[in-house]
């Protein structure tokens, strides 16, 4: 139980986006006499999620990295690309390494307050914030949040919703099956009675593997669906029946894809951080690696005396290009697999992973959307015009 109400600053809940924000300030010497409550229901670390990216820089959390990888694989209509890439490297984290670190990071400074409670409301007045919990109220100057949807989300103008979900099982096999160099992003040689589905498979040796079940859809499968979905593949991918492997771990999540534009603010004094701030990039679901940036920029603005950043997550081109996309995972889901065939057969793994970054030019995009069937993205523009001409 916290025994101080009032706070430098308040971040309310302990996912990727709280406990990045945690760690950035921490290690902000300009930031160092400002008091911290860190406030989730559980701050337990588990094993419950496994967070991946993309980066072309030396990271600063190495000893978190689980794995890293440098060639990518796409299997499509019987197609299999490969590729080492060159200026990236494909990492994972897992949620227990990367919260159990910075909480351990936080229990060491006096500075930090960790408080496990029931998070209710945010309310503000006259330049502060104050978060209501079952374990009392607790105010500050700023409050960044990752816990509640803000008000009035339901009622956010929405024309395509689906989810990223999936089940990933960590499974060790009786015999070496798995290529230890090669990170299995997108395997769409498999049923799509659902619509948009594929197996991803990290190998962590060559007998044990995390292997997702993945699909782009609006309805989410039963556990027993999930399962026996990855009981198939495996017999089919790798001979292996359900008696020649055990499954050790399974972590689920749904992620979601969809055009509404999440508000950066619950209210003046409440910023919202993480997926519930917009920073899950609607096409692809890839979080994490837009938490650190934002994490930095806010880190960057308290230390001058400034009012924390919103996160500008996407630029007007890109926020068109996910539009289109997403329209057509949801009405043409057979066509999107031919779409992402053709992506990784005309266009070097690289340039498109800087392209998921949002980290090329116009001259690089027109190229790539040259290198795909052209019909139905056409088709998209006029389908989602009315969100097109007005600002996306």
């Amino acid at each position: 139980m916290a025994t101080k109400t009032t706070f430098d600053l308040i971040i309310a809940g302990a996912g990727a986006s709280g406990l990045s924000l945690v760690r950035n300030i921490l290690a902000s010497e300009k930031l160092n006499d400002l008091s911290i409550l860190l406030l989730d229901l559980s701050l337990t670390p588990t094993n419950d999620k496994t967070w991946c990216f993309w980066d072309d820089s030396n990271l600063t959390e190495n000893h978190l990295i689980h794995r890293s990888w440098k060639t990518l694989e796409v299997r499509a209509y019987g197609d299999l690309y490969t590729e080492d890439l060159q200026a990236y490297r494909y990492h994972c984290l897992r949620s227990v390494d990367y919260t159990a670190a910075i909480l351990e990071m936080a229990e060491k400074s006096s500075r930090v307050t960790l408080l496990e409670a029931s998070i209710k409301d945010f309310t503000h007045y006259k330049g502060s914030a104050t978060v209501h919990t079952d374990k009392g109220d607790f105010t500050a100057p700023w409050i960044f949040q990752s816990a509640l949807k803000p008000p009035g989300f339901e009622n956010l103008w929405v024309d395509v919703s689906l989810k990223q979900h999936f089940l990933g099982a960590e499974l060790k096999a009786d015999k070496p099956v798995f290529d230890t160099k090669t990170v299995v992003l997108m395997d769409f040689d498999t049923s799509q009675k659902h619509g948009v589905t594929f197996f991803y498979i990290l190998p962590y040796s060559e007998t044990e593997a995390l292997v997702e079940y993945t699909f782009f859809t609006e309805q989410l499968l039963s556990h027993d669906e999930y399962m026996k979905g990855i009981g198939s593949y495996m017999l089919s991918r790798y001979g292996l029946s359900s008696g020649q492997y055990s499954v050790t771990r399974t972590e689920t999540g749904s992620i979601p894809m969809e055009d509404r534009r999440y508000p950066a603010w619950y209210n003046p004094r409440v910023m919202n951080i993480g997926t519930t701030g917009g920073l899950t990039k609607p096409s692809t679901g890839y979080t994490f690696t837009r938490i650190q940036q934002h994490s930095k920029a806010i880190t960057e603005a308290l230390s001058k005396g400034n009012a924390p950043p919103v996160s500008n997550a996407s630029a007007y081109r890109f926020r068109v290009y996910d539009m289109m996309l997403l329209y057509l995972l949801k009405t043409e889901p057979a066509t999107c697999k031919t779409i992402f065939h053709e992506l990784f057969r005309r266009n070097n793994f690289d340039k498109i992973l800087r392209f998921l970054e949002e980290d090329t030019n116009l001259g690089e995009e027109i190229s790539i959307f040259a290198s795909l069937p052209y019909v139905p993205f056409f088709k998209a523009i006029y389908k989602m015009k009315h969100r097109i001409l007005t600002g996306a």
